[in-house]
Protein backbone atom coordinates (compact mmCIF):
# COMPACT_ATOMS: atom_id res chain seq x y z
CA UNK A 1 0.00 0.00 0.00
CA UNK A 2 2.95 2.44 1.25
CA UNK A 3 4.52 1.95 -2.57
CA UNK A 4 0.96 2.23 -5.02
CA UNK A 5 0.53 5.98 -2.36
CA UNK A 6 4.20 6.76 -3.12
CA UNK A 7 3.74 6.04 -6.94
CA UNK A 8 0.62 8.15 -7.14
CA UNK A 9 2.77 11.17 -5.17
CA UNK A 10 5.41 10.61 -7.77
CA UNK A 11 3.14 10.61 -10.53
CA UNK A 12 0.90 13.69 -9.27
CA UNK A 13 3.80 15.76 -7.94
CA UNK A 14 5.30 15.12 -11.99
CA UNK A 15 1.77 16.17 -13.22
CA UNK A 16 1.82 19.28 -11.13
CA UNK A 17 5.49 19.95 -12.02
CA UNK A 18 4.54 19.53 -15.77
CA UNK A 19 1.28 21.85 -15.55
CA UNK A 20 3.06 24.75 -14.39
CA UNK A 21 5.53 24.72 -16.41
CA UNK A 22 3.07 24.81 -19.17
CA UNK A 23 1.60 28.15 -17.51
CA UNK A 24 4.52 29.71 -17.13
CA UNK A 25 5.91 28.75 -20.48
CA UNK A 26 2.51 30.02 -21.48
CA UNK A 27 2.94 33.37 -20.14
CA UNK A 28 6.35 34.43 -20.64
CA UNK A 29 5.45 33.51 -24.75
CA UNK A 30 2.63 35.81 -24.72
CA UNK A 31 4.30 37.99 -22.97
CA UNK A 32 7.18 38.14 -25.42
CA UNK A 33 4.94 38.16 -28.62
CA UNK A 34 2.95 41.21 -27.42
CA UNK A 35 6.15 42.84 -26.82
CA UNK A 36 7.60 41.68 -30.19
CA UNK A 37 3.97 42.92 -31.56
CA UNK A 38 4.50 46.55 -29.92
CA UNK A 39 7.92 47.24 -30.89
CA UNK A 40 7.23 45.67 -34.61
CA UNK A 41 4.41 48.28 -34.61
CA UNK A 42 6.06 51.77 -32.91
CA UNK A 43 8.74 50.43 -35.42
CA UNK A 44 6.60 50.76 -38.74
CA UNK A 45 4.93 53.87 -37.09
CA UNK A 46 8.17 55.70 -36.55
CA UNK A 47 8.78 54.78 -40.10
CA UNK A 48 5.59 56.03 -41.13
CA UNK A 49 5.73 59.27 -39.53
CA UNK A 50 9.08 60.04 -40.15
CA UNK A 51 7.82 59.04 -44.09
CA UNK A 52 4.91 61.86 -43.93
CA UNK A 53 7.00 64.48 -42.58
CA UNK A 54 9.95 63.98 -45.34
CA UNK A 55 7.04 63.94 -48.36
CA UNK A 56 5.59 66.77 -46.66
CA UNK A 57 8.76 68.72 -46.45
CA UNK A 58 9.49 68.31 -50.20
CA UNK A 59 6.08 68.97 -51.06
CA UNK A 60 6.39 72.45 -49.30
CA UNK A 61 9.69 72.73 -51.20
CA UNK A 62 7.76 71.57 -54.32
CA UNK A 63 5.39 74.36 -54.05
CA UNK A 64 7.16 77.21 -53.01
CA UNK A 65 9.20 77.11 -56.60
CA UNK A 66 6.28 76.99 -58.54
CA UNK A 67 4.70 80.01 -56.25
CA UNK A 68 7.70 81.78 -57.11
CA UNK A 69 8.13 80.83 -61.09
CA UNK A 70 4.08 81.33 -61.37
CA UNK A 71 3.28 84.90 -63.67
CA UNK A 72 7.08 85.53 -64.45
CA UNK A 73 7.80 86.09 -67.94
CA UNK A 74 10.27 84.13 -69.62
CA UNK A 75 10.54 81.19 -67.29
CA UNK A 76 7.09 80.02 -68.23
CA UNK A 77 9.29 76.19 -68.92
CA UNK A 78 10.40 76.26 -65.53
CA UNK A 79 7.01 76.64 -64.19
CA UNK A 80 5.48 73.88 -65.90
CA UNK A 81 8.46 71.45 -64.58
CA UNK A 82 8.00 72.87 -61.32
CA UNK A 83 3.92 72.31 -61.52
CA UNK A 84 4.87 69.05 -62.79
CA UNK A 85 7.39 68.33 -59.91
CA UNK A 86 4.67 69.63 -57.18
CA UNK A 87 1.76 67.32 -58.82
CA UNK A 88 4.12 64.50 -58.24
CA UNK A 89 5.34 65.14 -54.66
CA UNK A 90 1.51 65.66 -54.37
CA UNK A 91 1.06 62.35 -55.02
CA UNK A 92 3.75 61.09 -52.49
CA UNK A 93 2.20 63.03 -50.01
CA UNK A 94 -1.42 61.70 -50.34
CA UNK A 95 0.33 58.07 -50.18
CA UNK A 96 2.07 59.32 -46.86
CA UNK A 97 -0.67 60.95 -45.46
CA UNK A 98 -3.04 57.25 -46.30
CA UNK A 99 -0.24 55.92 -44.35
CA UNK A 100 -0.85 57.66 -41.87
CA UNK A 101 -4.22 57.55 -41.29
CA UNK A 102 -3.97 53.41 -41.73
CA UNK A 103 -1.29 53.32 -38.76
CA UNK A 104 -2.07 56.12 -36.10
CA UNK A 105 -4.43 55.42 -33.57
CA UNK A 106 -4.33 58.92 -32.76
CA UNK A 107 -6.99 61.32 -34.39
CA UNK A 108 -5.13 64.38 -33.37
CA UNK A 109 -2.20 63.37 -35.23
CA UNK A 110 -3.99 62.55 -37.93
CA UNK A 111 -5.91 66.01 -37.94
CA UNK A 112 -2.53 67.64 -38.04
CA UNK A 113 -1.10 65.59 -40.81
CA UNK A 114 -4.55 66.65 -42.66
CA UNK A 115 -3.86 70.35 -41.72
CA UNK A 116 -0.23 70.24 -42.97
CA UNK A 117 -1.04 68.50 -46.21
CA UNK A 118 -4.31 71.30 -46.84
CA UNK A 119 -2.02 73.84 -46.04
CA UNK A 120 0.48 72.60 -48.49
CA UNK A 121 -1.73 72.41 -51.10
CA UNK A 122 -2.88 76.47 -51.02
CA UNK A 123 0.76 77.16 -50.82
CA UNK A 124 0.83 77.85 -54.45
CA UNK A 125 -1.87 80.48 -54.58
CA UNK A 126 -0.21 83.02 -52.44
CA UNK A 127 -0.42 86.93 -54.20
CA UNK A 128 3.06 87.31 -53.58
CA UNK A 129 6.47 86.53 -52.13
CA UNK A 130 5.81 87.32 -48.76
CA UNK A 131 2.79 86.04 -48.61
CA UNK A 132 4.32 82.82 -50.12
CA UNK A 133 7.23 82.64 -47.64
CA UNK A 134 4.22 83.36 -44.64
CA UNK A 135 2.53 80.21 -45.70
CA UNK A 136 5.65 78.20 -46.27
CA UNK A 137 6.18 78.96 -42.53
CA UNK A 138 3.19 78.01 -41.54
CA UNK A 139 3.12 74.51 -43.60
CA UNK A 140 6.96 74.27 -41.86
CA UNK A 141 5.21 74.80 -38.13
CA UNK A 142 1.97 72.71 -39.33
CA UNK A 143 4.81 69.34 -40.00
CA UNK A 144 6.20 70.46 -36.60
CA UNK A 145 2.86 70.06 -35.01
CA UNK A 146 2.23 66.57 -36.34
CA UNK A 147 6.04 65.67 -35.90
CA UNK A 148 5.80 66.72 -32.01
CA UNK A 149 2.59 65.24 -31.40
CA UNK A 150 3.51 62.29 -33.16
CA UNK A 151 6.66 61.77 -31.29
CA UNK A 152 4.83 61.98 -27.95
CA UNK A 153 2.49 59.36 -28.68
CA UNK A 154 5.69 57.36 -29.77
CA UNK A 155 7.13 57.64 -26.27
CA UNK A 156 3.73 56.66 -24.45
CA UNK A 157 3.82 54.00 -26.72
CA UNK A 158 6.89 52.75 -25.60
CA UNK A 159 6.81 53.60 -21.52
CA UNK A 160 3.55 51.85 -21.09
CA UNK A 161 3.81 48.41 -19.40
CA UNK A 162 3.15 45.35 -22.01
CA UNK A 163 1.59 43.13 -18.75
CA UNK A 164 -2.06 41.67 -19.10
Amino acid sequence: MEAVLTAITAVAGTLLGSLLTFVFQRKTNDRAERFTLATRLREERMAVYSGFAGAALEYRGAQYSRGMLRGREGQEAEYIEARAESSRLRASMWHALYRVRLIADDPEAIRLAETAMDLATDMHHAENRDALTARSEEVREAIEAFVSRSSDQLRLTAAKPRSR
